[in-house]
């Protein structure tokens, strides 16, 4: 995300485009993708058509990364669930905000780049 881009109060910010966020309940990673893609500017994702998927999880990690976790998983109250569809017990398996969110920044490189291939 570029320096200009900012969250706060729930929207993204840019010099151009504010959209608001909504609902935090979701219990599938889709579900998450679907909502990050409504909100991300069309100019941001074709950016992230131009790098490599390890940049792009590098360069997001502190930012959009951040986000991700903060809203999709620390503050989600379908949490339980969602980790339970992610296939991950919560006894045996330790899933942290970090790595939640570097599951999606990857699955959001996927769905984005895959886009352009369709």
């Amino acid at each position: 995300m570029r320096k200009s881009q900012l969250k706060k109060n729930n929207a993204w910010i840019d010099n151009k485009v504010v959209k608001k966020i909504g609902k935090i309940d979701f219990s599938t990673i889709d579900e998450i993708i679907d909502d990050i893609l409504k909100t991300l500017p069309s100019d941001f994702q074709e950016e992230i058509k131009e790098i490599t998927e390890e940049d792009f999880i590098i360069k997001q990690h502190f930012s959009l990364g951040i986000w991700i976790r903060n809203k999709y998983f620390h503050q989600n109250p379908m949490k339980e669930q969602l980790i339970a569809n992610l296939g991950y017990q919560k006894d045996y398996m330790f899933l942290d905000g970090d790595r939640f969110s570097h599951i999606i920044l990857r699955k959001l490189y996927e769905r984005i780049t895959t886009e352009i291939k369709q």
